[in-house]
C-alpha cells in the first residue's frame, strides 16, 4: 500500500503486484512532475510486466507523444495541467484512455474532470486502485470505440 503522497512499493505490494501481472503487457505512459512518483509507478507497473515510459511534464509528453494503451497523468502539473493535456490530445484525434492522479484529494464539482467522467485517483493510492482505474479506463475506451 502507498503510505505517503508518493507511491512506494513494499514487500506486500510486490506480492500483490505479482498476483496482478497481466499476461498481455500494456504500453503505459506516466506523466507526473514528481520524480519519486514517476519512479515508483514505473517500478510498480514494470513489476507487473507492463512497458512504461515516464515524462516530467505535459509539455514533454506533447513534444513526443508515444503510442500507449493508457496514460496515467497527474492532474495538477505546472504549466499545462493534466486536463489541458487531455483536451489538446483529443483535438489532435488521440483516443488513448487517461487515468488522472492527484495529490489534491480529487476534483471539485466544477472541475472539468468531473464532467469528463474521469475521476482522478487521490494520492496516496494503492496498486489495486491503480489497476482498477486503468482497467476501467481501458474498458470505457473500448466501449466507445466504433
Amino acid at each position: 500500500m502507498y503510505t505517503s503522497k508518493h507511491p512506494t512499493v513494499d514487500t506486500e505490494g510486490e506480492t500483490a503486484a505479482a498476483d496482478m501481472t497481466n499476461p498481455d503487457p500494456l504500453n503505459l505512459v506516466v506523466v507526473d512532475d514528481d520524480e519519486e512518483v514517476r519512479t515508483a509507478l514505473r517500478r510498480l507497473l514494470r513489476s507487473m510486466g507492463h512497458e512504461v515510459r515516464v515524462f516530467a511534464s505535459a509539455e514533454e509528453y506533447e513534444e513526443n507523444p508515444i503510442a500507449a494503451d493508457c496514460l496515467i497523468v497527474d492532474l495538477r502539473l505546472p504549466g499545462l495541467n493534466g486536463f489541458e493535456l487531455l483536451e489538446r490530445l483529443r483535438l489532435r484525434g488521440f483516443t488513448t484512455p487517461i487515468v488522472f492522479i492527484t495529490g489534491d484529494g480529487g476534483p471539485s464539482p466544477n472541475d472539468p474532470t468531473a464532467r469528463a467522467g474521469t475521476p482522478p485517483l487521490a494520492k496516496p493510492f494503492d496498486e489495486h486502485d491503480l489497476i482498477a482505474a486503468i482497467t476501467r479506463a481501458l474498458s470505457a475506451n473500448h466501449e466507445r470505440a466504433p
